[in-house]
């Protein structure tokens, strides 16, 4: 089925499309007004979760969408707190890229085309679909949890921790980059997990979402390719997007970085070649 027959299935597809269109209505105008494109991100935690816990509420019962829900709404909680600590909610809390991004397009009809388009539409198509693998469990025939409900959520956990380690030692890093600790004289981390990947929390991100669709391989008639997959390659898509202009402006403001680049995985984590002192 297409994912407008399954929003007939019941109350859950039409609460997610009302709290969606809201978000939409809300921050495209915030952002046209206060020129701050950060809206969705804000949003970027807790939309996920309150998708699932809506399927939750309104689907019939299955244990499956409940450990679903709260695999979600742990990692929506813990990325919460990382936003917060970093100040993302406060009024003038805006993504460093998207001041870079203002500086290369200086139209500002196409600026607020993009901020409607890319930022308020399709980020949050995007968040919707990304939690939609428990709508799609919800409304179709499935097995009692098993051992590949096991492998899943062990695999989303130990993503889960990777993630929050990578957080963890980017936040002590730029701390001590505050602080001027020698260790962080090339301005930026290339200790830890980051010696393995460029991004290791970008590529846990990826993998969370990726398990996450998993689920739906207990569901019947089994397939591993269903609609909700748009969801998890529109992610992917976007965070290597988003990694390539990251990386562009790194490349700009530290003159050693395309040395990292060259010695460190982009994303899979791999042995490092040496960097030039």
């Amino acid at each position: 089925m297409i994912p407008l027959d399954w929003f007939a299935a019941g109350n859950a597809g039409t609460y997610q499309l009302i709290v969606m269109t809201i978000s939409i209505v809300v921050c495209f105008p915030l952002g046209l007004i206060t020129l701050n494109y950060s809206q969705v991100d804000k949003l970027w935690s807790l939309l996920p979760p309150v998708y699932c816990l809506i399927v939750v509420l309104t689907a019939p019962f299955q244990p499956r969408i409940l450990l679903m829900n709260i695999l979600v709404w742990m990692w929506g909680l813990r990325l919460t707190y990382n936003f917060v600590r970093k100040d993302g909610y406060t009024w003038s809390g805006e993504d460093y890229r998207w001041p870079v991004l203002r500086e290369i397009v200086k139209n500002r009809f196409l600026l607020e085309l993009f901020n409607l388009v890319f930022i308020s539409i399709f980020q949050n198509f995007l968040l919707l679909f990304i939690a939609s693998p428990i709508f799609y469990v919800a409304y179709h025939p499935s097995e009692s949890l098993n051992r590949w409900d096991l492998v899943c959520t062990l695999l989303f956990l130990f993503f889960f921790i990777i993630e929050v380690i990578a957080d963890q030692q980017q936040w002590l890093f730029h701390a001590d980059k505050k602080a001027n600790k020698p260790w962080t004289k090339d301005g930026f981390l290339k200790t830890g997990l980051f010696k393995y990947s460029r991004h290791p929390n970008f590529f846990s991100e990826m993998c969370l979402w990726w398990i996450f669709y998993a689920f739906t391989f207990s569901v019947r008639p089994f397939s591993y390719i269903n609609w909700t997959i748009l969801g998890t390659v529109s992610l992917t898509c976007l965070m290597n997007g988003s990694t390539a202009f990251t990386e562009s402006i790194s490349c700009k403001k530290y003159p050693k970085y395309k040395q990292f680049q060259q010695a460190t995985s982009k994303l899979i984590p791999w042995w490092p070649t040496k960097m030039a002192d």
